[in-house]
């Protein structure tokens, strides 16, 4: 292959841009975090096809976020498990928290991989592999109290501090609703606000959990489960609204629902309450094929269409999309930024095509 990296420049939401070859490097790439301040990025490469060179941890220099150069001390590419997903950056102690789902059957243990990306060090190799729950996928920080949520596509979430992320602790997804239970299992990624966790299934629900509550006895930290949401896949919220990315095929769309609907109940209460989503979001958006991520910046929203090899950009305000962006094959993973030139940008990781 000859494997391009392509970036997005998205002040004024349209065109798109090709900048030089920095080799063949890619192997499905999932995910990118940035760091705009240390002007790094941080390619995932899940290798999910176990094919091209295997699965591994790229980091850019993006001094020019135009022409992003990989860094090659003390190597082009730091090698991680395969399969990896979801990453976080955490910016206080320089750590990233990558999502691995290498396991051997029948294990219901996956992992944590933790690496230390401070600027200037020669040495970016895992330092600490921390057990979590069964396929391991979304991640997001922090909550009002500074704690990350994994989210285990086994049934399970996991919290932990990320100063100290030995220290964990696990719920089950495992709910009974009206139409009968729902074993948690499709669990897929989440959003954050406040203490609240928003979090995705694909058999068609988002929970909605009191983060202060888990691990607490007597609690259920489970105060609603929001249904007919189909296909929902990736998520997002502002602070006033939560974005919820649903792949119903034939009839994809942006849910679009304001937090105010789903205010955290306190005290607790013993049982949870279900929400239908037609009945508290305030509009949807039409999307294009099998779209999975959505990333937010600037009052606007950006979804990766897998199938038509797009990103829709959406003015979240009008709740219409402005335009479509053709990317490479199978667009997933995204990150937007604003970077050290004041400009702002789109990163695209494009899991088929083996491209960014």
């Amino acid at each position: 292959h000859s494997l391009l990296l392509a970036m997005i420049f998205v002040s004024g939401c349209s065109g798109s841009s090709l900048f030089k070859e920095i080799g063949n490097n890619f192997a499905n790439p999932i995910s990118v975090a940035v760091d705009p301040a240390a002007n790094r990025a941080y390619v995932v490469n899940s290798n999910n096809d176990v094919t091209y060179d295997g699965a591994s941890l790229l980091i850019l220099n993006i001094t020019n976020p135009e022409a992003p150069a990989l860094i090659t001390t003390p190597s082009p590419r730091i090698s991680i498990p395969n399969f990896s997903g979801q990453s976080f950056l955490n910016l206080t102690d320089h750590n990233l928290f990558l999502t691995n789902r290498l396991s051997e059957p029948p294990s219901t243990t996956d992992h944590l991989l933790r690496f230390s990306v401070v600027e200037g060090a020669t040495d970016f190799g895992v330092i600490a592999t921390i057990a979590l729950g069964e396929n391991p996928f979304g991640i997001a920080c922090c909550d009002g109290s500074g704690l990350a949520v994994v989210v285990n596509q086994g049934g399970t979430l996991t919290l932990f501090n990320p100063a100290t992320p030995t220290d964990t602790t696990a719920l089950s997804l495992a709910v009974t609703l009206a139409s009968g239970p729902v074993s948690g299992r499709g669990a897929n990624e989440v959003a954050l606000a406040g203490n609240q966790a928003f979090v995705t299934n694909t058999v068609g629900v988002v929970y909605v959990v009191n983060t202060s509550e888990v691990g607490v006895s007597g609690k259920n930290p489970i105060d609603y489960v929001v249904t007919g949401v189909g296909v929902a896949r990736g998520i997002a919220s502002d602070g006033t609204n939560l974005y919820i990315v649903d792949a119903t095929a034939g009839a994809t769309l942006l849910h679009i629902v304001p937090l105010a609907s789903i205010p955290t109940i306190d005290p607790d209460q013993s049982a949870l309450t279900e929400l239908e989503v037609a009945k508290i979001q305030t509009t949807t958006v039409s999307l294009g094929g099998d779209p999975s991520e959505i990333a937010l910046l600037a009052g606007k929203g950006y979804v990766t269409n897998r199938a038509d090899n797009t990103v829709s950009v959406i003015d979240l305000a009008n709740a219409t999309v402005v335009t479509t962006i053709t990317v490479g094959s199978g667009p997933f993973g995204l990150a937007a930024f604003t970077a050290n030139n004041g400009k702002s940008y789109l990163y695209v990781t494009n899991l088929s095509g083996n491209s960014l």
